[in-house]
């Protein structure tokens, strides 16, 4: 297995307390927690994603040819049979597997990945309680199970692959003219607008694989472009960011401990589309959170959420 190293440097001040405080290496352990994702998680979606992909598009021939809508409706059930094919599904489906790894093979990340010789606290500390590693890997694992997680990687997916199809393979593959190009209805046309005569599967096949390309090593990144307008992802991250999150997010217990969410308490937000699709081109559409019943951290997002709608332009 090829060995892989994350090396993490202070190089913002000679003293290490006092540019990171005390917690520096804990900083640095809970960042290298990436090796799973890159050494593990990546490689069980893939393998998720190949299946999805041999069963939705093994009948085809390299022969045939393929419309638009027809390739867009297989798209979208390769997306339902790896993320979920409703909301309810969705929000069921666990992420946390592909990005950290379970407790018991915890040590085994620090060890691979050269931080570590022998096994550290991760959890309990017999000194002082519950360690400041074991209290962040809880609170990321809670806040990757949450239901705005699932909400907000959907709206994701849905602008990368609106990129990805609606764009480069509707305009590469089967050369329908971007929106901007499009003559005005209200102006006189020559030529009317139709559907997209249907192409040789193996030339859509052609335009994937140079966009593959482009979305891992694409600068600038056109698909990471289009994922950063998704408005719920910056609700998102001012809370996960925010100055306020232990007291806003993470009330403190008695023990020291810090709980991130109610796994067991009060009724998850319900998610719903604001608005039904046109088609079912896109699995996620606008949606509003309902934070009657929220968790801190829910109702937290709520209100990050609620700024965003207020601060963005209309």
């Amino acid at each position: 297995m090829e060995q892989s190293t994350i090396s993490l440097e202070n190089n913002d001040d000679d003293n290490p307390d006092q540019a990171y405080g005390n917690d520096f290496e804990t900083n640095r352990r809970y960042l290298t927690f990436s090796w799973w994702l890159l050494h593990r998680g990546w490689k069980d979606v893939m393998l998720k994603v190949e299946d999805a992909v041999k069963e939705v598009f093994g009948s085809l021939s390299p022969r045939d040819d393929v419309t638009m809508q027809k390739f867009s409706e297989l798209t979208l059930d390769v997306r339902r049979r790896v993320e979920g094919a409703t909301e309810s599904d969705r929000q069921a489906s666990r992420w946390l597997q592909y990005l950290l790894p379970p407790r018991e093979q915890e040590n085994f990340v620090l060890e691979e990945s050269g931080m570590i010789s022998a096994p550290p606290a991760i959890g309990l500390s017999p000194t002082s309680g519950v360690t400041p590693l074991r209290r962040l890997l809880d609170e990321t694992s809670d806040l990757i199970d949450s239901p705005p997680f699932s909400h907000v990687l959907t709206m994701l997916l849905d602008a990368g692959f609106s990129t990805l199809v609606d764009q480069k393979i509707s305009q590469q593959a089967f050369k329908v003219p971007p929106a901007a190009d499009v003559p005005d209805l209200d102006e006189p046309r020559v030529t009317e607008i139709t559907d997209p005569k249907p192409v040789k599967l193996p030339i859509i096949l052609a335009i994937l694989m140079r966009q593959a390309h482009s979305i891992g090593n694409g600068v600038p990144n056109e698909y990471l472009q289009s994922m950063e307008q998704v408005r719920d992802l910056e609700a998102f991250a001012a809370v996960v960011y925010s100055s306020n999150w232990e007291s806003e997010i993470s009330p403190t217990n008695i023990d020291g401990t810090a709980p991130f969410t109610q796994k067991d308490g009060p009724a998850r937000p319900e998610i719903v589309p604001a608005k039904l699709a046109m088609d079912e081109g896109i699995l996620g559409q606008e949606r509003t959170v309902d934070v009657r019943t929220a968790s801190s951290f829910e109702s937290a997002w709520g209100k990050a959420v609620e700024n965003v709608e207020k601060s963005s332009p209309v």
